[in-house]
């Protein structure tokens, strides 16, 4: 049963007919239309962003007061203000109260929750761009997963009004995931391009150190996410960036005119560099979790 309540839309459909209920009792025995405005009022008020109930539902609440104020201007009846007022302030309490009470959705669990999949996502995602690299495959990888992964964010921490004690942390690490996304995306790019296979293989043994270990912070990130003990602290990459820099140093020739002959090199500078960046993004997501 309690894993059943888990459900987000079974929370919700629950939540609204709950205040459904109430609304129409209220109605009944309340109202002073005919019209149902009571319950109407609740289930507009109720369709809010996580974590901005009580703002998103204020917000309703007075639109729809400043609606009645305008109907009443028009007809030139105060008396049309005061009934459809009295109906819409009690539906819009109702809506309000059960959201905040009634199974309320926590917004740290769904969080997690939401984010979960997506840094999945990018971890594999990000082997398989390394893979690509490797087996001089162009046609193996395609970024719709990505894209779907990103498109699930939980972008609701952006709502205006969200809780204000969480919005600045949560935020931040949102956007730091959204940077991996772009990252990852011009990395996928870059690896699809042919590189010399000799090239490739100079670079390997130091490439393959750093993917381990950005597999590993991945993997720490997943393991904090779901609220378990970390059995070792990831490397902050630093040493498998400089050996991997080392290797790049070693093989991209001294002379601009060689380098400019070259595209391989053009390219594979670049996408070491954005190996660095992710390296910066993926340490700014770490100090987010402790």
């Amino acid at each position: 049963m309690i894993n059943f309540l888990k459900m987000n839309h079974i929370r919700d459909v629950i939540t609204l007919l709950i205040a459904l209920i109430v609304s129409v009792i209220a109605n009944y025995y309340l109202g002073e239309t005919t019209c149902f405005l009571i319950p109407l009022t609740t289930l507009y008020v109720m369709q809010t962003a996580i974590g901005n109930s009580f703002y998103q539902g204020m917000q309703k609440f007075i639109l729809i007061l400043l609606v009645i104020a305008a109907c009443s201007v028009l007809i030139y009846s105060t008396q049309f203000f005061y009934i459809m007022a009295h109906d819409v302030t009690i539906g819009a309490a109702i809506g309000i109260i059960a959201r905040l009470i009634i199974l309320p959705v926590k917004p740290a669990t769904e969080f997690r929750e939401e984010l979960l999949p997506a840094i999945n996502t990018l971890n594999e995602y990000f082997s398989k761009i390394i893979d690509q690299l490797l087996q001089h495959d162009n046609h193996i990888l395609n970024n719709a997963a990505l894209e779907n992964a990103l498109l699930a964010l939980p972008d609701w921490v952006y709502e205006r009004g969200f809780n204000s004690a969480l919005q600045t942390g949560y935020r931040f690490f949102l956007s730091n995931v959204e940077k991996t996304g772009d990252i990852l995306m011009s990395m996928h790019h870059l690896a699809r391009y042919q590189y010399d296979k000799e090239l490739i293989a100079k670079i390997r043994p130091a490439l393959l150190q750093y993917v381990d270990n950005v597999n590993l912070f991945f993997s720490s990130v997943i393991t904090v996410l779901e609220l378990k003990k970390l059995s070792e602290e990831p490397s902050d990459l630093s040493h498998e960036m400089a050996e991997l820099q080392k290797q790049l140093f070693t093989i991209v020739p001294s002379s601009l005119e060689l380098l400019d002959m070259r595209r391989d090199y053009v390219y594979l500078a670049a996408f070491i560099y954005n190996l660095k960046d992710l390296r910066k993004i993926l340490l700014k997501m770490g100090e987010a979790l402790r």
